[in-house]
């Protein structure tokens, strides 16, 4: 079953939301630097200030159990969550944690473009991979956006990460754009989008 994610799943979702950027999440949010990543996730998922917050994801739930995540974002919900972003992770973590994500969201993954609903955090508990969940989530995600009025689905996914770029592609996404890692830590990460059948009126 996939739902809207609620606060109290703040807990099993930081977990998940984790697994899909762990490289980026180990760079960015440095627990040498502040607290653990997963806590920080967790705290963040339970508010409704951030990026991160409960109220952009969606959860899949089997047998009573949080087994995937995925968060959705447009360009207007996404810069709304600037300064909130910004403060926690100032906060938590310095001018290293700001200056790092940055870097990151000028160079590798852009914010979404006008007219775009942008997927993000998509993650299923490795006990539950390749079962179909993360192309349910993704094909849930497709429809809502219709849905809502939008035309282009988009995401972007590390170069190096074959299983879920061939799982991309197979749903519909196109390549278009591959943005070059500007260090030697991150990996090249590739822009993709789906153009979604227009909503029927």
């Amino acid at each position: 079953m996939i739902r809207p994610a609620q606060s109290e799943d703040s807990r099993l979702a930081a977990g998940l939301v984790f697994l899909s950027g762990p490289v980026a999440f180990e760079h960015i949010f440095n627990s040498a630097h502040g607290p653990d990543i997963r806590d920080f996730l967790a705290f963040e998922f339970a508010e409704s200030g951030t990026m991160f917050s409960h109220r952009h994801h969606f959860v899949c739930e089997q047998d009573g159990q949080l087994i995937a995540t995925i968060g959705g974002f447009d360009k207007t919900s996404h810069d709304e969550t600037f300064m909130g972003n910004a403060k926690a992770i100032f906060t938590q973590y310095g001018w290293r944690g700001i200056v790092k994500g940055l870097f990151f969201e000028l160079r590798l993954v852009k914010p979404p473009r006008k007219g775009c609903y942008y997927l993000c955090h998509i993650a299923v508990d490795p006990q539950w991979r390749g079962k179909g969940i993360a192309a349910q989530l993704i094909n849930f995600m497709a429809a809502r956006a219709q849905e809502l009025g939008y035309s282009i689905l988009s995401l972007d996914v590390a170069e190096l990460n074959i299983g879920a770029l061939r799982l991309y592609q197979q749903l519909g996404f196109k390549v278009v754009k591959r943005n070059k890692s500007y260090n030697g830590v991150l990996d090249n990460h590739l822009y993709m989008e789906m153009t979604l059948l227009a909503a029927t009126q």
